[in-house]
């Protein structure tokens, strides 16, 4: 409970804290990505407390998470390391294509495919990151450990001898790669 409670925290205060130097569809779609992490920690606390109706709730946003905020930060980490402004139908495309994926991963049938969806996305942005690395653009050193961090994260939770509960690895460990994001966006607002 507790790390879903820091998880939510680390969320907003990064966006908060450094995302405000962005263009505004770039900074609405690391809002979605960092926003939709938070919303699903912050229902998460209450599902820990013992609040057994917010079980479907908080699944399903995990599901939009992992969909319609992954697909925001690929599209907001292209636009940070390409140093591009997203457009407004670039925005609307993503953010369509997000909701797309959601609506369809709600199907239990597919829920397989949820974790297809965010090894892809990670894939990609380090494909986009190591771009900027051939560019020398120190920004993008702080995307690869973001990513980094997560797909450890996300592989370490399999194992049963962590020393702290699995989740509360991932809910931590998800935290810091939240935050190396941030420290790929500072950069931006300094410089703009």
């Amino acid at each position: 409970m507790v790390s879903d409670a820091v998880l939510a925290f680390t969320g907003v205060w990064v966006f908060w804290r450094y995302f405000q130097g962005l263009s505004w569809y770039n900074r609405l779609l690391w809002g979605f990505f960092l926003l939709t992490i938070s919303v699903t920690a912050l229902v998460g606390v209450l599902k820990f407390a013992g609040i057994e109706a917010v079980r479907p709730l908080h699944r399903s946003l995990e599901i939009l998470a992992g969909t319609l905020g992954v697909v925001c930060v690929v599209v907001g980490v292209w636009g940070l390391v390409m140093r591009q402004k997203i457009s407004r139908t670039g925005f609307m495309v993503t953010v369509a294509l997000g909701l797309a994926l959601f609506v369809i991963l709600l199907n239990p049938r597919i829920t397989a495919f949820d974790t297809v969806v965010s090894s892809l996305a990670m894939v990609v942005i380090l494909l986009i990151a190591f771009l900027g690395v051939l560019r020398r653009d120190p920004r993008s050193s702080w995307i690869v450990f973001a990513v980094m961090i997560l797909a450890l994260a996300t592989r370490l939770v399999k194992l049963e001898n962590l020393p702290i509960h699995p989740i509360d690895f991932y809910h931590y460990t998800l935290s810091l790669s939240l935050l190396c994001f941030g420290k790929a966006a500072e950069s931006v607002g300094q410089r703009a």
